[in-house]
């Protein structure tokens, strides 16, 4: 019986340790298995380890691998130190349940006897899941209270510290220094007029933003100003003294460092610059989809865009008044207008489906028109003007809901025959037309983006190049030099004197060591799709090159 140990730990809090609670559950675990040889255990060498990942969902890089080895058939038992490390939900729990009943497999938790064999076990084993499920959810209904209520009474609650202050005593105190570079951008704003040239002079002159110092793992800033961060920086109102949260703004324990004058010229230039502009880019590029998209948790989906020198970037996001606690769904909005709008041009152009699906009798003139109309229509929705259709994809479309790996489109056959001149009571067709197309889902940051592939995309096709990712490799190839000059200290010795993190430290130099071809793929925009710097850390590397091909998808 071969076995494997899963570990968790919700936070990253004390991973960086010599011995932590994932070497901790291993352990036991491993302790666990070598008494029950006698029953022809066998430990699998593998570690299947998530750190910092939260057990109320399935998207962590450990469970995803073990997953796998489960359905390949390489793994009979799964250990566990406690039922919660493994999930603290019962619809997580089921779809994990039903992987190790296809492969003949099963779990058990080390500290928890009971026997899912009999009805009593099950029945024990719900209850212990329904109790971890109510437990994390109390445990952050309680987190966002204690948050709200003491940022109503105007105290700072961490985060990244904002430009021209410091924490002494978990209290915001004004940095002068610091607090003179706030009030030159606020007053350059105003002379110049615009963010991007406002970046470019603070860049020019030298300036920098601030070095988020970190207990663990490396420090964040002190990079170059961005726009966004100019647009965060001249609307925040915690300069006002204020604390806000959720978008209600209360007085503050700390002092202000810009005027109420300098504040209220600075918002009118900001809102007077911003609505205009959003006017004109809204007109040219119409939200075509509203209101008739919703992300895989039946969540209803809006329109969003960021704006960058001389172009628009629009998505469909999951209204924040629906979110609750979970993650947020975000698709490209072109990437799904032009979707859909391909899927139902191929629709009308198939004129056997129309005509049988749509039209009950043969009335020769009804057809011919009917084939006419839909042609037309298969050209507006293909055109580049986007005036012309809206109106005629919300009188097709009637539902858009985004799947993990699809997207489903439901068109109303009523609808389709009403606006191809079909009289009422000769539309043939009653049951709702569905239509699926395949996409990816990933994670970024806070959000699940919903990346949906291009009709002639392929699998070796240029991609665009994440800096983000060339960067980790630049930094992995530095560890990895900054290792072999130190030949006889250990990764902890190193880290210490360098003044890094050991854990980082060791997962650099593992992704240092990945095959050449995949590092030029990375260099040239061409990894796979999900691949990105944050995956690639957490990411399992094997020594072999061509296994490393595989695990990453480059095969």
């Amino acid at each position: 019986m071969r076995c494997a140990v899963y570990t968790r730990k919700s936070t990253e809090d004390g991973l960086e340790q010599e011995f932590n609670s994932l070497d901790a559950q291993y352990e036991a675990c491993a302790a666990y298995a070598l008494s029950q040889r006698h029953e022809g255990w066998v430990l699998n060498p593998e570690r299947y380890d998530d750190g910092g990942f939260s057990g109320g969902n399935l998207e962590r890089p450990g469970l995803k691998h073990l997953l796998a080895d489960i359905e390949t058939g390489k793994i009979d038992i799964v250990l566990l130190y406690k039922i919660d490390r493994l999930t603290r939900s019962l619809t997580d729990f089921s779809k994990i349940v039903e992987v190790l009943d296809t492969a003949n497999a099963s779990f058990v938790s080390i500290t928890q006897s009971f026997n899912t064999t009999t009805s009593m076990g099950r029945l024990t084993l719900n209850m212990l899941l329904s109790l971890a499920q109510f437990e994390r959810e109390v445990t952050g209904e309680r987190i966002r209270d204690k948050i709200a209520a003491s940022k109503r009474k105007g105290m700072w609650m961490g985060g990244p510290v904002p430009l021209g202050y410091e924490v002494e005593n978990r209290k915001l105190v004004g940095n002068k220094s610091e607090a003179k570079l706030v009030l030159h951008i606020m007053q350059r704003y105003l002379a110049l007029g615009s963010v991007v040239e406002l970046a470019e002079e603070l860049n020019r002159d030298g300036y920098r933003t601030k070095v988020q110092r970190r207990t663990s793992g490396p420090h964040r800033g002190g990079c170059i100003f961005r726009r966004g961060t100019l647009y965060h920086l001249l609307s925040n109102r915690i300069y006002r003294g204020m604390i806000v949260h959720k978008g209600e703004a209360f007085e503050g324990e700390h002092e202000a460092i810009v005027p109420q004058e300098l504040w209220e010229k600075v918002q009118q230039v900001l809102a007077k610059r911003a609505s205009g502009s959003a006017r004109r880019l809204g007109a040219a590029n119409p939200s075509l989809l509203t209101g008739m998209v919703t992300d895989g948790e039946g969540r209803s989906m809006t329109p969003s865009h960021a704006t960058r020198p001389g172009k628009r970037y629009r998505y469909y996001v999951t209204r924040s008044d629906e979110l609750e606690g979970s993650p947020a769904w975000r698709v490209s909005a072109y990437d799904l207008e032009k979707l859909v709008c391909e899927q139902l041009a191929l629709l009308l152009c198939d004129q056997c489906a129309i005509t049988t699906m749509l039209i009950d009798g043969e009335d020769p003139q009804l057809i011919q028109n009917t084939i006419k109309a839909a042609e037309l229509a298969a050209v507006t929705l293909r055109s580049r003007s986007s005036h012309a259709k809206p109106e005629l994809l919300q009188g097709i479309a009637a539902k858009i809901t985004l799947r993990t790996d699809a997207v489903e489109l439901v068109a109303s056959p009523c609808s389709l025959g009403r606006m191809l001149g079909i009289p009422e009571k000769q539309i043939q067709a009653k049951e709702p037309i569905h239509l699926t197309c395949p996409a990816t889902k990933v994670r970024r940051g806070h959000q699940l983006r919903l990346i949906i592939p291009g009709s002639n995309s392929s699998a070796s096709a240029p991609r665009n190049r994440d800096e983000k990712l060339v960067a980790l490799i630049a930094e992995a190839h530095t560890a990895r030099k900054l290792l072999l000059a130190n030949p006889g200290s250990s990764i902890s010795a190193i880290a210490a004197d360098a003044g890094k993190c050991r854990t980082r430290l060791s997962k650099l130099v593992s992704v240092a060591c990945l095959a050449p071809d995949i590092f030029s793929a990375i260099v040239e925009g061409r990894q796979p799709a999900g691949l990105n710097a944050k995956t690639l850390l957490a990411a399992k590397i094997p020594q072999d090159w061509t296994d490393q091909r595989v695990a990453l998808g480059f095969n």
